[in-house]
């Protein structure tokens, strides 16, 4: 965020707490690309929302998903006959397009064209010379081009927003990723990782730690939770099998601590 924003530029909120400055853009709209990239992924592409629908059954793989309740990020998605496999080093947000510099992503779509040619998948062979280049990949099916529910795409952190199996669930724009990443494979039946919040507080276990110990990944600055000594919780922290929220976390959901 800067004092005195470039003429023009949109004042946007991400989340519960960064406010920031883009660069100047039009006011938001679905464009054409925009508008046939969300048809293609919603009606040709298997699979629902990446976090909580779950892999898809590669032997006989499922009908395309339908579209309600789905929602289409700009995060790089990589398809293999119809299946998302991967995402780029160069997922794109539409008001972060503005401010790219065509020819660094130019590069980095030279690279995944590498990629895709080997999958024997279409590659985008359109110029990026001009920032409005740069929005045709951006709404592009090469970018946006992953389903998520509403939860875990903007889903708050300090806001109950459960997904489609009654988890807490967090967008991948209100969370840092490596955390929103955590819920995609975490087993919630079994350990909660936002320990019976909303999603303001991220912990793990590993082998490091002691039996029902925790560890604090993440801490939203509403927390008022504390450590055993009584400051405030920290990244990092290790809580003992004792505290409230390792208990919680260990209790998973649906089971009694």
């Amino acid at each position: 965020m800067t004092d005195a924003p470039e003429p023009g530029s949109h004042a946007e909120t991400v989340g519960e707490v960064a406010h920031l400055w883009t660069a100047p853009h039009p006011k938001r709209s679905d464009s054409e690309i925009y508008i046939a990239t969300r048809k293609w992924l919603m009606s040709q592409t298997s699979g629902g929302c990446f976090v909580c629908g779950g892999p898809i059954d590669l032997s006989h793989p499922e009908a395309p998903a339908s579209a309600k309740g789905l929602q289409d990020h700009h995060g790089g998605g990589i398809h293999y006959k119809g299946v998302l496999v991967a995402m780029s080093l160069i997922p794109t947000e539409w008001s972060l397009g503005f401010a790219a510099k065509p020819s660094v992503v130019a590069g980095f779509v030279a690279m995944l064209n590498v990629i895709l040619h080997e999958l024997g998948e279409a590659t985008f062979d359109a110029p990026i010379t001009t920032t409005d280049e740069v929005m045709a990949w951006v709404d592009s099916r090469f970018n946006a081009s992953i389903k998520l529910c509403a939860p875990h795409h903007v889903g708050t952190q300090n806001q109950h927003t459960p997904d489609a199996r009654g988890f807490e669930a967090v967008g991948i724009h209100e969370i840092p990723v490596p955390i929103w990443g955590g819920q995609v494979t975490c087993d919630f039946e079994k350990f909660d990782m936002w320990s019976g919040t909303t999603g303001t507080v991220a912990v793990s276990k590993h082998p490091d730690l002691a039996p029902g110990e925790v560890q604090i990944e993440h801490v939203h600055e509403s927390v008022t939770l504390l450590r055993p000594s009584g400051a405030r919780l920290q990244r990092g922290d290790v809580l003992p099998a004792s505290h409230g929220t390792a208990r919680v976390a260990h209790a998973g959901y649906g089971v009694k601590a």
